[in-house]
């Protein structure tokens, strides 16, 4: 008997073609979010190592605030390893735990900041500064301090313990930033800040503190870690209701789609 062989017709092609397409065109977004949301994960997890690292520092210095080392040409070991940069390399807190797997790659940009898709590079900065020790060592990186979280001695009215800053709950400590620290003004819900013209963190060196955190890192928002060890995502415009300072009262931010 012989058996008669059936091929596919250019029709029931098209179709199974069509199907697949459909399925991939569902299945593509799925796994995007999914790559995105494994990525803010182990953003998460690199902000809590920060502030962990910061927790341990304030605890052995009875509570006392970081200095503000930042540029020291004639012995550039000092603010290499001063800041909160030095801080979290002695607690083996460094390379690729500095970096967001949202933004791992150093930017190209002149002044050396990042922006939401890069990481701030310090080859770009003067030697002898806390991001860069010499021609060959320096630092990358895609995370933040709050600069109000440093001591200052010419400056009576601020903190020089984390005490000092009361509910720890809501002061935020270390944070996505295209920069290596945010020193944000707060104005009031009155005369709120200026927003940033989009969300990509694009900024330069006249740009306000608050532009280098506004920026869509993680969706819309950004990983903090706070002072009492807590570490959350928070969207962007939740982040003028942290208390960044002990005086900070805070609002709601109204920021560009």
């Amino acid at each position: 008997m012989s058996r008669r062989l059936r091929a596919f017709t250019l029709i029931e092609l098209l179709v199974v073609m069509g199907l697949i397409s459909v399925v991939m065109s569902l299945l593509l977004p799925v796994v995007g979010r999914a790559r995105a949301a494994a990525r803010s994960t182990a953003c998460l997890s690199n902000v809590r190592q920060l502030g962990l690292a910061w927790q341990l520092y304030t605890a052995e210095n009875k509570g006392r605030l970081l200095d503000y080392n930042w540029y020291t040409p004639k012995t550039p070991d000092v603010a290499w390893g001063g800041y909160w940069l030095g801080m979290a390399d002695q607690y083996q807190v460094r390379g690729d735990s500095l970096l967001c797997p949202s933004a791992p790659d150093p930017s190209s940009q002149k002044q050396g900041y990042g922006s939401s898709a890069m990481a701030w590079n310090g080859q770009s900065g003067s030697n002898g500064t806390a991001i860069k020790l010499n021609a060959s060592t320096f630092r990358v990186g895609s995370y933040g301090f709050n600069h109000y979280l440093t001591t200052n001695p010419d400056d009576d009215s601020q903190p020089s313990k984390v005490t000092a800053m009361g509910d720890l709950t809501q002061v935020p400590v270390f944070f996505d930033c295209a920069w290596i620290d945010a020193m944000p003004i707060e104005q009031d819900a009155s005369f709120p800040v200026d927003p940033p013209p989009d969300l990509k963190g694009n900024i330069t060196p006249g740009s306000p503190d608050h532009w280098r955190f506004l920026m869509s890192r993680h969706a819309r928002g950004i990983n903090f870690f706070l002072g009492d060890g807590s570490a959350r995502w928070i969207p962007l415009e939740e982040t003028y209701l942290l208390k960044w300072n002990f005086y900070w009262q805070g609002y709601r931010l109204s920021l560009p789609r």
